[in-house]
């Protein structure tokens, strides 16, 4: 038996739609969901610090096909277990963490081996519609933690991640600005909930700051993480206000360590979540609190999907169905 896969087979070259036997003990791929840090891999900007080798199926965003109605979705990070950020319940802080996607053969594919240690969430809705639940959900969820109603909140970047992250603080009552570049992904931000939109031109830290240059903010989270986004982000925090980075796009954050001391303000770095958030994540969207914006294409579209994402064609998530 076959089936069809994507195949990364050299750093910076489309991938490559090809046969292949089915392993034993597959489950049959719903959906997978495409996200930056598939470019990032594509393009080799982490091949050095993950170890990554080709070739390799790609994909970690993934929700199996389940029964009647039912997704299962992957909780995607396996440590050794043994660990103290094991322990704690932070497996993707784990020295030996494992992806799949990453690590091992992900889901841009028909079928793909689950190991043992990797948990499966069973959600109502159809794959194509759910799959961005498994990483970006559970990611937004991470990002908000915490946050409250009243609270001023500074959104930097428009991909699917912060999407799930404005619904998310709408419903927690906060002040949300978005600001990004796209002007059909921030008419997308007033839908989903944003109070209000900045369009930059340029970076985006500054852009707001341009903005509003009396307004300070409880949080600003980068959803981007490049150095147009970090500049002046510290600046725009109010006392005892809180930056958060989740986007990982190379940039480096420079602060005043007199800024961090007299103004008691804080920095945290966001990687996915844990298991306890995306069975949050699962309730929200069963609740009809949560809402995926997923843009589906077909497995031997894969390339033509990439190409979208990486000219900022898409509003909401890719999602590759094979």
């Amino acid at each position: 038996m076959v089936m069809l896969a994507a195949i990364l087979r050299e750093f910076g070259k489309p991938l490559t739609l090809e046969e292949m036997e089915v392993p034993h003990g597959v489950m049959k791929v719903g959906a997978t969901g495409l996200c930056h840090g598939d470019l990032h891999i594509i393009m080799g900007e982490w091949s050095w610090d993950l170890g990554i080798k080709p070739p390799l199926i790609l994909g970690h965003e993934i929700a199996l096909e389940g029964e009647d109605g039912t997704s299962l979705l992957l909780y995607n990070a396996r440590g050794c277990g043994k660990c103290k950020v094991c322990s704690k319940g932070f497996p993707q802080f784990c020295e030996r963490v494992r992806v799949l996607g990453v690590h091992e053969h992900g889901g841009f594919a028909e079928y793909v081996q689950i190991p043992s240690g990797y948990p499966l969430v069973p959600v109502k809705g159809e794959a194509f519609e759910v799959a961005p639940l498994a990483d970006a959900g559970v990611t937004a969820y991470n990002s908000v933690k915490g946050i409250g109603e009243g609270d001023s909140v500074a959104v930097l970047g428009t991909g699917a991640v912060s999407m799930f992250a404005v619904q998310m603080l709408s419903i927690k009552g906060a002040e949300v600005t978005v600001v990004g570049r796209n002007e059909r992904k921030l008419s997308k931000m007033l839908e989903l909930g944003a109070s209000e939109v900045v369009k930059a031109k340029g970076e985006y830290s500054t852009a707001l700051g341009e903005a509003y240059p009396r307004r300070k903010f409880d949080y600003v989270i980068d959803y981007v993480g490049s150095d147009s986004s970090l500049r002046d982000a510290p600046w725009l925090l109010s006392r005892m206000g809180e930056l958060r980075l989740v986007g990982e796009f190379g940039g480096e954050l420079n602060v005043s360590g007199q800024l961090l001391v007299l103004r008691g303000i804080r920095v945290r770095g966001v990687l996915y979540g844990t298991l306890r958030d995306l069975i949050w994540v699962k309730r929200l969207f069963e609740r009809g609190s949560l809402r995926p914006i997923s843009v589906p294409y077909t497995l031997s579209e894969i390339n033509e999907a990439i190409s979208d994402l990486m000219e900022g064609r898409v509003v909401g998530r890719a999602v590759i169905v094979p």
